[in-house]
């Protein structure tokens, strides 16, 4: 068993790669395998809307998406961490999302199925600085739209997400308590969800 899982924060060592670092620990606990990204690292270039994969099914920019690209189909699940920039994803992520679209393009216009009847889950990580946006917005609203979206194209399930507000200074989640905690015991359920498949 194989799980993805993507820091996106340009912040290296932020709230949200602290939280991601604890639910890879739960992972490995239980026995799985885990590879980690960080996406401002990777060299991924924005989609350009070419339509190419309409008619190839495979993205024809030569960049780090195409070293992604057979894991994202191969992993039994996903991790994505990510502040809010926004309510949304930070730019690293974001084209990682965008770029993405291949795989939407595949199962519905083209009618492949890459992912099989499989069992696989994503699992979101985000932190904020304020509770609400603008107007009383529930703040997560939108990055969870987003990621709903994302695990549903790459035929994942969301099992929940671990969530935390009025988080903003470099460390600050260290002193939730029960922060770390919850992370890891996120990280072996996540494993035991996966093992029953």
């Amino acid at each position: 068993m194989e799980i993805i899982t993507f820091a996106a924060s340009p912040r290296k060592g932020g709230n949200t790669e602290i939280l991601l670092d604890e639910v890879i620990v739960g992972l490995r606990q239980a026995g799985v395998k885990v590879k980690k990204f960080r996406t401002h690292e990777l060299e991924i270039s924005p989609c350009k809307g070419c339509g190419k994969c309409d008619t190839l099914g495979r993205c024809v920019i030569e960049d780090s998406f195409q070293e992604l690209y057979d894991l994202l189909i191969e992993c039994d699940g996903m991790v994505f961490s990510s502040p809010l920039y926004f309510m949304n994803v930070p730019s690293g992520g974001k084209a990682l999302i965008d770029r993405c679209q291949v795989f939407w393009t595949a199962q519905e216009r083209l009618k492949i199925d890459l992912f099989g009847s499989r069992k696989r889950l994503g699992l979101l990580i985000s932190c904020s600085g304020k509770s609400f946006g603008y107007g009383k917005i529930p703040v997560f609203r939108g990055i969870e739209d987003t990621l709903t979206s994302v695990f549903k194209t790459l035929g994942m399930e969301m099992m929940e997400s671990l969530l935390f507000t009025r988080i903003d200074s470099k460390g600050a989640i260290a002193r939730v308590p029960s922060a770390l905690e919850t992370a890891r015991i996120t990280g072996r359920k996540m494993a035991e969800l996966l093992q029953k498949k």
